[in-house]
């Protein structure tokens, strides 16, 4: 057992050294740099060899990559390569009239170019040619009439350098008419062979017309662009397309959204989905897909944004108008969501369903001092709709500042026209503020907007007189009531029936008094209630106040 295990171990080591030689060999660096002369020079290492190119002026192959064609005149191709300290250099040079000449050198040694010189230009040249881009659209329209495609592809796959690349797809896609599945094929490749974002980025703006031909090369092409790890090109890609898109065929408006969705950036997304609503022409399905993927924003400010900018949404589909507050729920932001719902209040004519809809947003809403800045930015709203009624009062009850409910309370007696049914979620909701100075401004300020000849209304103020626990808040409104031009006999009965519950003597017998210079004390009914409500009075200088004051 031992010897075997000896005789193993160096064959494992052999082995893990082969691994490490050839994943050096792997690893490969790049220098490029094109001069101002137009002089394009190279310098290559694989861990095995080091390549020295550079190259001005046109240069051409012949059919099987061994030898060069011609080079325009005054141009030239010089490469060397060492291996192993081992040097070899070409240098092919076009005069004037485009005459090529070759020297060889091995090492520093000139050398005679035939044979050897030739036959390691064979040997080198292809090399030489996928480092450079040599001759890439004479190669790609040579390889492309024998192989086709397929054919071009594959020879894309042996260049490791992605600006070499781009010169063959660029070559492949300018000079043949591509059938659509050779289209695809092509938007793939170019996602998948190249790792640079910006050679990739700049074949996909530059072709945009031509991947969107169809819907189904639309779809790949959408898919294509998802897989670019560079949020700023595949956002420039996007926003730099000038053809209509087919938003009306649900393969591609989700092809398009869902490259939009797997960007990481914000600010990117928000950008392309300002900019589609801008220049695209929109399906309905299209704008609901478009609010979805606003809705998986991270970012309030571009959810926001976003929301803000679209400016020919049809509230009235259910499916669009959905779409939209369901975005506006999803924003953790109070400012940002108020922003938004003011923004649509202000630029679009909204129906019941909206109303009651964007009502249930506002609820949501955690700030008092939104909820109120929204609720006071509706110019109209029709509380004679019982779902739209239900929905405003709702919304009310939900803010816990007094402040703020008293200031959109007053708001809606200014501003909006109620009904008996609005009238009793008024004061119902006015019932519930906890501070009775501002239940006591809201329930004064009522007085001159309530109409009188509705007893139900009336006794809708009078239930929320009974909530005040100040009297002198309680006794300041019943005298306000009094002091009504619109005051009749059944708003005098309540305000004695609400002037009993006053504990303060002094606050009760100033209401009694105040009600005693008015008409209708003479009525026998009214008289009676007076003085039974007088009698509840515990302070004999008060009772004798009153009653003096109904004698004279």
């Amino acid at each position: 057992m031992k010897t075997s295990s000896y005789k193993t171990l160096p064959m494992i080591l052999v082995m893990g050294f082969v691994f490490l030689f050839f994943n050096s060999l792997a690893q490969s660096y790049a220098y490029n740099r094109q001069t101002s002369n137009g002089k394009y020079q190279c310098k290559y290492s694989d861990g095995f060899a080091d390549y020295d190119i550079q190259v001005k002026g046109e240069i051409k192959v012949n059919d099987d990559d061994t030898g060069i064609k011609s080079i325009s005149p005054g141009g030239y191709l010089k490469f060397s390569k060492k291996t192993f300290g081992n040097k070899r250099s070409i240098m092919v040079e076009s005069n004037s009239k485009g005459k090529l000449t070759y020297e060889y050198y091995e090492g520093r040694q000139k050398e005679p170019y035939e044979p050897e010189g030739r036959k390691w230009m064979a040997d080198v040249l292809l090399e030489i040619i996928r480092m450079t881009g040599i001759d890439a659209e004479g190669r790609t329209k040579r390889i492309y009439s024998k192989s086709g495609v397929d054919g071009v592809l594959e020879e894309i796959h042996f260049i490791s350098s992605n600006t070499v690349m781009a010169k063959y797809f660029e070559a492949l896609l300018n000079n043949f008419s591509l059938k659509s599945d050779e289209l695809l094929t092509v938007t793939s490749s170019i996602a998948n062979e190249m790792s640079s974002n910006t050679e990739r980025g700049r074949l996909f703006r530059r072709h945009s017309d031509l991947f969107l031909r169809d819907n189904t090369t639309a779809v790949g092409y959408f898919n294509s662009i998802s897989k670019l790890s560079s949020n700023t090109e595949r956002g420039s890609i996007l926003t730099n397309i000038s053809a209509k898109i087919d938003f009306n065929d649900p393969k591609v408006t989700e092809a398009y959204f869902a490259c939009i969705d797997k960007m990481s950036s914000n600010t990117e997304r928000g950008k392309v989905l300002r900019n589609t609503e801008r220049t695209q022409e929109l399906s309905t399905q299209a704008y609901s897909r478009l609010l979805v993927s606003t809705k998986k924003l991270s970012s309030n400010t571009e959810m926001g944004s976003v929301l803000r900018s679209l400016d020919f949404l049809d509230m009235k589909d259910p499916n669009i108008s959905t779409a939209y507050f369901n975005a506006i729920d999803r924003m953790s932001s109070n400012t940002e969501a108020g922003r938004t719902m003011q923004y649509l209040i202000k630029n679009y004519h909204l129906n019941e369903d909206n109303y009651v809809r964007l009502l249930g947003s506002i609820k949501k809403l955690t700030s008092n001092t939104e909820m109120g800045s929204v609720l006071r930015s509706i110019d109209v709203l029709n509380l004679g709709s019982p779902k739209i009624n239900e929905a405003y009062f709702l919304a009310i009850n939900r803010m816990t500042s007094n402040s703020e409910t008293r200031s959109v309370l007053n708001y809606t007696l200014q501003n909006h026209e109620m009904n008996t049914n609005s009238w009793a979620q008024f004061f119902e909701t006015t019932g519930r503020l906890s501070s009775n100075t501002e239940m006591g401004s809201v329930l004064s300020s009522a007085i001159d907007y309530m109409p009188f000849d509705d007893e139900t209304v009336v006794d809708g103020f009078f239930l929320a007189t009974s909530k005040f626990s100040s009297s002198t808040e309680h006794g300041r409104v019943l005298r306000t009531m009094i002091s009504n031009p619109a005051f009749n006999k059944y708003t005098a009965y309540k305000v004695l029936e609400s002037a009993r519950k006053i504990s303060s003597n002094t606050e009760k017998g100033s209401v009694l008094v105040k009600l005693a210079d008015t008409d209708f004390v003479n009525d026998p009914e009214i008289k009676k209630l007076y003085m039974s409500t007088a009698k509840t009075l515990t302070s004999d200088s008060e009772y004798r106040r009153v009653v003096d004051k109904l004698m004279d």
